[in-house]
């Protein structure tokens, strides 16, 4: 075999492999995705009723801003 065809071998063999070792690691992310854990801060739920005093928002009080974070 000639030189050529051992470097063309050699490219398709890194190509494999290279694609092995992605479908391995893609596989992994998406397994790791899904042990993502719940929400430690959950929104609190809508208030059930509707205030008929707020005509503009459809029946809903307007919602009040959430309180700023500190910036670290």
């Amino acid at each position: 075999m000639s030189v050529a065809g051992w470097i063309v071998v050699g490219v398709l063999a890194w190509v494999a492999v290279a694609l092995v070792v992605a479908v391995l690691v893609g596989r992994m992310v998406r397994l790791r995705d899904r042990q993502v854990p719940e929400d430690p801060f959950p929104r609190p739920a809508p208030p059930p009723e509707q205030d008929p005093s707020w005509p503009h928002t459809g029946g809903r009080a307007p919602r009040t801003p959430e309180p700023r974070r500190p910036r670290r």
